[in-house]
């Protein structure tokens, strides 16, 4: 089973976030209503279904880092991320810390990990480390792969949550700026119970919910 996550503070957010090829946030730079990305990993799993049916009845498109060993046992949900609008991207094969992998094994989980999900397209490929774990070897060798790294701004610590008002508590509009990218999970009970709140919230607050790659792209 994951761990949880490496905090990442808003200063690390900063400096890693000025990497070539890393995504934490991006800086808004467009017209029209402040823009945040809801994200999720370590899926796929039993809950899955219930996460796209709520995120398809309130409308919200939502990136999902996937784990390849996870998304071999369950193409049907793979393909149900993908009917429902959303971004999929790598989360690893196995959710093993990259900074542990020699290189041959780095490529190794890459590879086995797009072809679980069925790749990402022609566009180009997303990953967020397992953990949030990375490290100047592993960033470049991600670079000259052709990933976009993707981590975050905004943590819902909600891997262990069983409270849903505390997961909602942490992704308060007051606590969000345009270009976040707030961190949740799959597998969660608390996460599911809280996310009708995080959305109503963020949307009453004047954010557009949109996938990673809309953020970076607008």
């Amino acid at each position: 089973m994951p761990g949880r996550p490496a905090p990442l503070s808003r200063l690390k957010t900063r400096v890693l976030g000025a990497l070539p090829g890393v995504v934490t946030r991006v800086r808004a730079s467009r017209a029209g209503p402040p823009r945040v990305a809801l994200t999720f990993d370590d899926g796929p799993d039993d809950l899955t279904p219930a996460y796209l049916e709520l995120l398809d009845r309130h409308e919200v498109p939502a990136t999902f880092f996937i784990m390849g060993d996870l998304s071999s046992a369950r193409p049907d949900l793979v393909r149900a991320y993908r009917a429902g609008g959303h971004q999929v991207a790598s989360h690893g094969y196995d959710h093993t810390r990259f900074p542990a992998l020699s290189a041959a094994e780095l490529d190794r989980q890459l590879v086995m990990t797009e072809a679980a999900i069925g790749g990402q397209g022609t566009g180009t490929p997303w990953v967020r480390p397992p953990y949030g774990a990375v490290s100047p070897r592993v960033l470049a060798h991600l670079a000259r792969r052709g990933y976009v790294t993707a981590l975050w701004s905004v943590d819902a610590m909600d891997y262990a949550a069983t409270d849903p008002t505390a997961v909602v508590a942490r992704c308060r509009p007051d606590r969000v700026v345009a270009g976040d990218v707030i961190l949740l999970h799959e597998h969660q009970p608390a996460t599911l119970a809280a996310l009708p709140a995080i959305i109503d919230n963020l949307r009453a607050a004047g954010f557009e919910l949109v996938t990673m790659a809309d953020l970076v792209e607008a």
